[in-house]
């Protein structure tokens, strides 16, 4: 598969309790569920979802994205509740050094239950064999002790605090930086 291939034509990827598949403009009350809710978005960079009008404007942005072949996120479905429950993806791709940046959201509902943490293992599984990456990272801010408890959860290493590295919602962010590397995510593989 072309690797460019891959943004544009995500494949559907099963897991125990979720599929992570193309997101679509039917997915717009569900996401406007969890997207209009501040404690989901507080760690966000994007901004709560006041209406359904700017969830369906998000979809529409995403839905263009996919056709230029642009990194884009997988919907999370909850397989038994057939209900869109969060996203994730690749929010960089640096093919000249095989590195990638994820990132997510879940429905608060969903919360400490493994979920992002099954997502997240199936993201960077696709990561690793079928992008062919070396290495991949994701941020938090450090006051996020969820995305944070994900990351270490999923075998990625801390790697130390970016210091008011980006300005979101009128202020600077310390985030921590976590990784993973190809290899250490296959040692830990019983396969």
């Amino acid at each position: 598969m072309n690797l460019l291939d891959i943004l544009a034509n995500l494949p559907t990827i099963e897991t125990e309790r979720l599929l992570l598949r193309k997101i679509s403009l039917n997915d717009a009350s569900d996401m406007f569920e969890y997207a209009s809710n501040p404690e989901v978005s507080e760690y966000t960079m994007w901004s709560t979802h006041t209406s359904i009008e700017d969830t369906k404007y998000f979809l529409k942005s995403l839905t263009k994205m996919y056709k230029r072949r642009e990194l884009v996120d997988w919907g999370l479905v909850h397989k038994v509740d057939e209900k869109f429950i969060g996203t994730c993806g690749f929010v960089e791709w640096s093919m000249n050094h095989s590195r990638a940046e994820m990132g997510y959201a879940i429905s608060s509902k969903y919360w400490n239950q493994g979920y992002m943490s099954e997502a997240v293992n199936a993201m960077m599984e696709f990561g690793f064999r079928e992008m062919l990456l070396n290495r991949i990272e994701a941020k938090c801010k450090v006051s996020n002790i969820g995305s944070a408890r994900v990351m270490e959860k999923v075998g990625m290493q801390l790697e130390g605090i970016l210091r008011q590295q980006i300005f979101v919602k009128g202020e600077y962010w310390d985030l921590k930086i976590y990784s993973i590397l190809r290899d250490d995510f296959f040692a830990s593989r019983p396969d």
